[in-house]
């Protein structure tokens, strides 16, 4: 099959320009320490305000309590609780003891110290959040009217195809403290009928919680995107490559997991010894028996979410690094030859953007990525990343005007440093590579030389990319980044805004920068979202 510039999606045939900030990043202006579904409203009014018509999210599934990634979840189609905007919740409003609870004063502090905080603190956000969404849940058992639960009895019947697996899983992994689902006596981690049934009625009150919590949260959701539709602005997301190991998915579908060896990365720029994720690989043959059924039915529940989404480490879907749980085994890509990778990934990509119209699709194509991937990749019209830093030939940067139509430039990801701790780096030669790229004078090039922040964003508009797409750090030269790759540690996916949305305008720094970056947008033609 030839290369193809025909996008597999109408998202890509016009120029826009967007932002990347995770969900969490967000600061409203009564959030519970993290951003929140209803903190997107404002945020899409003032993207469209600047003429920025494309909004990029991180996963947004619900984590374990302790794991701050977005990457690991306990399902690939449960929205985390922690987003939800409890406060707006009508049974919270009407709940006299939700209201009693919210005065006190320990609880006062802790919500201030929650909002007011430099950086998310997930497992403290998400406590008080499901404490407070709790009071909501027995409001609404006790005094639900007939309109609202008969809208809850319609979600859950909707989406009972995934929806009870999780809420019974949800439930028994709180009764059990969060362990494993693999640690579990042998009757539920084998999925026994009479076992189930038993946890099930065990259980009831608390997989309605569950239940419930996943409704609030796709009429939230709802809400949310018809207010972007109004304005013009694509809701971008982003689905994992895979699930975490002790998730809802690999314990529903064990079938369709081989459990032997972590996906993985073999070593690179980041790691140079490789990284062994913890993740599950799949099962592929039982996949392709199945006509890839499960990620058919994750593609259908992310466009119900999302305007287009981005497939994380797409290579993966072609071959996975597989390294071996048990000492002895050796690592290595499965499937092992090139051929079958081609037509694994093929068939799989191929289903992706047939299940996914008329949302749009685009692959994480960064890091060790085979020619051969972007190829068949370019065949199936699905766009690729252009990250400015990389995208060199003969030690010079490639002009970005050069990027093809069907691809995203961008000048980092959530994985890599921001653009001025970037430049921070960079040697003299290396600056001055730049600044004769930007036109500017270079003769005077120095290893302090500042970095050209406006210049760069304006061939990053420039550039022939469909989209542009910019993490929200690097609009503003901010340095704060949102993940180190291959390291833990309480700075990763923690980062907030500095300000809450609904005054960033404020700061006569971005404003200022705002005017220039939407000057540069219209003069790219990249055609700003209607106001």
């Amino acid at each position: 099959m030839a290369p193809t510039d025909s996008p597999a999606s109408p998202c890509f045939t016009r120029r826009a320009a967007g932002v990347a900030v995770p969900l969490f990043s967000l600061r409203g202006a009564a959030d519970l320490g993290g951003g929140d579904i209803f903190d997107l409203i404002p945020f899409i009014d003032w993207l469209a305000r600047w003429h920025q018509g494309v909004v990029q999210l991180l996963p947004i599934n619900e984590g374990a309590p302790g794991e701050a990634s977005p990457y690991s979840a306990l399902s690939a189609f449960a929205i985390d609780p922690s987003y939800l905007a409890a406060a707006r919740v009508v049974e919270i409003e009407h709940s006299a003891a939700a209201q009693r609870w919210l005065r006190t004063a320990p609880v006062r502090r802790k919500r201030e110290r929650l909002e007011q905080a430099p950086q998310r603190e997930r497992a403290a956000a998400c406590g008080f959040t499901l404490r407070l969404l709790e009071f909501g849940f027995a409001e609404f058992v006790a005094h639900a009217d007939a309109q609202r639960q008969a809208r809850f009895d319609a979600f859950c019947a909707r989406q009972a195809w995934w929806l009870e697996d999780y809420a019974l899983f949800r439930a028994i992994k709180e009764r059990r403290h969060f362990s494993s689902w693999e640690s579990w006596p042998e009757r539920l981690r084998a999925r026994q009928p009479a076992a189930l049934a038993e946890a099930r009625l065990q259980l009831g009150a608390r997989v309605r919680f569950a239940q419930y919590l996943q409704w609030l949260a796709a009429e939230q959701w709802a809400h949310v995107r018809a207010h972007a539709q109004r304005r013009g602005v694509l809701l971008m997301g982003d689905l994992p490559f895979v699930c975490g190991r002790d998730s809802a998915d690999v314990w529903a579908h064990r079938e369709l997991f081989d459990l032997s060896s972590s996906a993985g990365a073999p070593p690179d720029a980041f790691s140079p010894t490789g990284q062994a994720w913890g993740l599950p690989l799949y099962d592929w043959d039982a996949l392709r028996h199945s006509g890839f059924e499960w990620w058919r039915q994750r593609v259908r529940h992310a466009r119900e979410l999302y305007d287009l989404f981005r497939i994380d480490h797409v290579v993966g879907l072609y071959r996975t690094y597989a390294i071996p749980v048990a000492d002895g085994g050796t690592a290595g890509f499965v499937p092992r030859d090139q051929p079958a990778q081609l037509a694994q990934g093929h068939d799989l990509m191929t289903a992706i953007v047939a299940e996914a119209a008329p949302a749009g699709v685009v692959a994480e194509d960064l890091g060790t990525v085979p020619d051969w991937v972007r190829h068949d990749l370019t065949t199936l019209g699905i766009p690729g990343y252009r990250v400015f830093r990389w995208e060199r030939q003969d030690h010079s940067f490639i002009e970005p005007r050069t990027y093809p139509a069907l691809s995203v430039a961008t000048t980092g990801t959530h994985d890599t440093d921001t653009l001025v701790a970037w430049w921070d780096e960079l040697d003299a030669p290396e600056r001055e590579a730049i600044y004769r790229l930007l036109d500017l004078d270079s003769s005077v090039t120095t290893q302090h030389s500042p970095l050209p922040l406006l210049p760069l964003l304006e061939i990053l508009y420039a550039a022939g990319s469909s989209l542009t797409l910019l993490p929200i750090q690097d609009l503003f030269g901010w340095p704060e980044r949102i993940n180190v790759p291959a390291t833990i540690s309480a700075d990763n996916w923690s980062y907030r805004l500095p300000v809450t949305i609904d005054r960033l305008d404020e700061l006569p720094s971005v404003r200022e920068r705002m005017e220039r970056v939407r000057a540069l947008i219209d003069a790219a033609g990249r055609t700003p979202p209607r106001q």
